[in-house]
């Protein structure tokens, strides 16, 4: 060999840095809106039908 090593650039790869912060966020956000959602749907209408799966007498 001559001396040079193979190895990340210098200033690493900037592209590589934006997909995995992207993917990170992404992810994150996912997890929010189920957590959101399984808490707090939202559906407040008499007919629902999750009234109908979720009634006290079952």
């Amino acid at each position: 060999m001559n001396g040079m090593q193979m190895g990340p650039p210098a200033g690493g790869d900037l592209l590589g840095a934006i997909v995995v912060i992207a993917g990170a966020l992404v992810t994150l956000l996912a997890f929010v809106l189920a957590f959101r959602v399984t808490f707090w749907p939202g559906e407040t209408a008499p007919d629902h039908p999750k009234n109908l799966i979720f009634k006290d007498d079952r």
